[in-house]
């Protein structure tokens, strides 16, 4: 095995070489530069200020997909009308794309928009009446956040004087690395797993099929490719714009009845009058969204059943659990109640990262091995890291993180368990993205700081090690959008496309290098002028408070030990995810995929399970009367509904930010 492995290892280096110029090509470098400042300052208007549809909630990032077609149609057909050879290539489009996407992300909730009403919060909303600087902010290092209290208000309330840069250099210098060092230690564990997962076990990663087909060269003489000179296409695109165009006329003209049932949220059915047990099936959700619909036609059938199955008998354990009286059990550290769906999912998630790492340890002990050997080694230039260069690098990314958390005042003990199981969500929901292919996503509700509070007591650590956890929660509450998946996907777009894989690390990491200052600039900018509170109370209230009102439920009900409840059933989620494994590996007949488990009790599965049912029992039907030519042939119409909800949505966006609507929002 370790000799075939270093033979795939080597390809011809200046063939590497010739697919590095080919897609990390000056011009596709400002096309993406530019790019990713437009979306850094777009984004944060569309979601602070006029609160519209999020552009970076989905994969792939509504956002950053519309501003590449944007590119795509007004500048590359354009280009290829004037001489074919002018136009950019697959790989400098995949490189210019996945550019976008980490920037969507990085100027929405995975930095900015969460990070800096978090860490200031506290100070901002701290009172005689709530004790919270007795509680936190004196057990807090001066160099997490601002110390002057007339420009925490400023960013809260408005002020008519320039930014404060001097006073918010340290802060953001100093979250900035935390956030640095995680984001390498993503891209050495992609580079990792990206063999295993893609060449080994050839994950579908539905996700990337509709990016691939639009960066797909035409034909000569054609200034569009096949996918989108196909009619069937077209037919997809307008079904799934008309609904969403005609819904989004109702923020204009409130007269105008919605269609309900094509929103995220549907129509739904409350069982609070049916009684015991069934009323424990609490709100059942009935939503038809072309989108998901259209992705659900592109998973394999396994998984799309899976989905909307491992749904229902999620709700079917809480109807029995309320029958036997289960529903009266509370944890010690609470925050959940029966069927205890974020502990259900928290355990799943690590069980999930857990089998993952077990099923590749052959080849990831062959690559550890590799990387941390002195002397020469084979070459490895088809990975976006060197071998070597990836472990030595998520080494030391990870101990950035546990030293910056020592300096917070963390033990190291509570520091290594606080940042796997971020790791491993981010681990954990980078191969659901791969796997089950849904475009909306979350972290566990029961976070990692609440493990934390489950694992160790109140009296296991100093007061400062708390305050450090609650404060860490700024940057490890809010998962949804972390850059691990987006990575992979990246990674797994460019193989499809012939992209080499160090130019796409590159473009990554141009990307984050200008999205970071771009969101810091423009986030404090709309503060300091408009006042965060009056833009944004969501961020700038609800999350702002978070830190001390988890240092609040830390201190109210001090555990005086561990939490076992939790902690046995975050094990029994697991075990049911290993048991879901090892039938799948042993029967090929077994129905039920671990990775539908995993998600069975997300929010938005939760609303989507009827999409996902209509998108497995169309591609169900085709297959069995049509056979596989029919599915090939009708995947144009089902990623056609796909590309019609993503243009509207950017289409709303541009007109709402012409007009100043608020609260427009379009899928949801």
């Amino acid at each position: 095995m370790a000799q075939s492995h270093d033979v795939e290892a080597k390809p011809d280096r200046a063939e590497a070489a010739a697919m590095l110029r080919q897609g990390l090509t000056p011009r596709a470098i400002v096309i993406g530069v530019a790019a990713s400042a437009f979306l850094g300052d777009w984004t944060q208007y569309a979601e602070l200020i006029i609160h519209g549809t999020q552009l970076s909630f989905t994969f792939p990032p509504i956002g950053g997909f519309f501003v590449f077609l944007c590119i795509f149609v007004f500048f590359n057909v354009l280009l290829r009308a004037i001489h074919r050879s002018l136009a950019l290539t697959p790989a400098e489009l995949v490189l210019v794309f996945t550019m976008t996407v980490m920037a969507s992300g990085i100027a929405s909730q995975a930095l900015a928009q969460i990070m800096i009403p978090m860490i200031a919060g506290p100070y901002y909303f701290a009172s005689a009446e709530n004790g919270w600087d007795s509680l936190l902010l004196d057990h807090v290092p001066t160099w997490m956040a601002p110390q002057d209290p007339f420009v925490i208000r400023g960013l809260f309330e408005a002020w008519p004087l320039p930014v404060p840069w001097q006073e918010w250099l340290v802060p953001l210098a100093a979250w900035t690395l935390l956030v640095i060092a995680s984001y390498v230690v993503m891209m050495s564990l992609v580079t990792l797993f990206r063999r295993q997962w893609i060449e080994r076990e050839r994950l579908l990663f539905p996700l990337i099929v509709l990016p691939l087909r639009v960066v797909e060269s035409p034909s000569p003489g054609r200034l569009l490719n096949d996918f989108l000179r196909n009619p069937i296409t077209w037919i997809g695109v307008a079904v799934a714009f008309g609904v969403h165009f005609y819904n989004g006329l109702n923020g204009y003209y409130p007269q105008l009845p919605q269609i309900e049932v094509a929103r995220l949220g549907g129509t739904y059915v409350s069982t609070a009058g049916w009684g015991s047990p069934w009323n424990a099936l609490g709100t059942i959700r009935f939503a038809a969204m072309p989108m998901i619909i259209g992705l659900s036609f592109l998973l394999t059938r396994e998984v799309a059943f899976s989905l909307w199955v491992l749904y229902w008998l999620g709700a079917i354990e809480g109807v029995v659990g309320k029958a036997l009286g289960l529903d009266g059990i509370s944890t010690a550290a609470g925050g959940d109640a029966y069927p205890f769906p974020g502990h259900q999912t928290a355990g799943a998630y690590l069980a999930l990262a857990g089998v993952s790492v077990w099923v590749a340890r052959g080849p990831l002990w062959e690559d550890l091995r590799r990387g941390l050997a002195f002397g020469a080694i084979p070459r490895d230039s088809r990975e976006p890291l060197p071998i070597r260069g990836a472990v030595w690098a998520a080494i030391l990314g990870f101990t950035t993180m546990i030293v910056w958390s020592l300096y917070a005042g963390m033990p190291l003990q509570v520091a290594l368990v606080l940042w796997i199981v971020v790791i491993g969500y981010a681990f954990a929901m980078t191969r659901l993205l791969a796997e089950g292919g849904m475009p909306w996503l979350d972290h566990p509700a029961w976070a990692a700081q609440d493990v934390i509070r489950a694992i160790f007591p109140y009296r296991s650590m100093p007061v400062q090690g708390w305050a450090a956890v609650s404060m860490a929660t700024a940057y490890a509450y809010h998962l949804r959008v972390n850059p691990m998946p987006r990575i992979m996907q990246s990674v797994k777009l460019a193989e499809e496309t012939g992209t080499h894989n160090r130019a796409i690390t590159w473009g990554l990491g141009i990307a984050t290098a200008v999205a970071i200052p771009v969101s810091y600039y423009y986030l404090l900018g709309a503060g300091y002028v408009h006042g965060g509170v009056a833009i944004n109370p969501a961020r700038f209230v609800t999350l702002a408070r978070y830190p001390a009102v988890y240092m609040e439920r830390v201190t109210s009900v001090a555990l005086p030990h561990t939490d076992w409840l939790s902690i046995a059933i975050m094990v029994y989620a697991g075990l049911k995810l290993w048991l879901l494994s090892f039938m799948r590996m042993r029967f090929l007949w077994w129905p039920l995929h671990p990775v539908a488990y995993a998600m069975s009790f997300n929010v938005y599965v939760i609303r989507e399970w009827l999409s996902v049912l209509i998108g497995w029992a169309c591609q169900t039907v085709a297959m069995r009367y049509g056979g596989y030519q029919t599915v090939q042939r009708w995947r144009p119409f089902f990623l056609g509904l796909i590309l019609g909800a993503m243009l509207v949505c950017g289409v709303w966006l541009v007109i709402d930010g012409i007009t100043g609507l608020r609260d427009h929002k379009i899928l949801y």
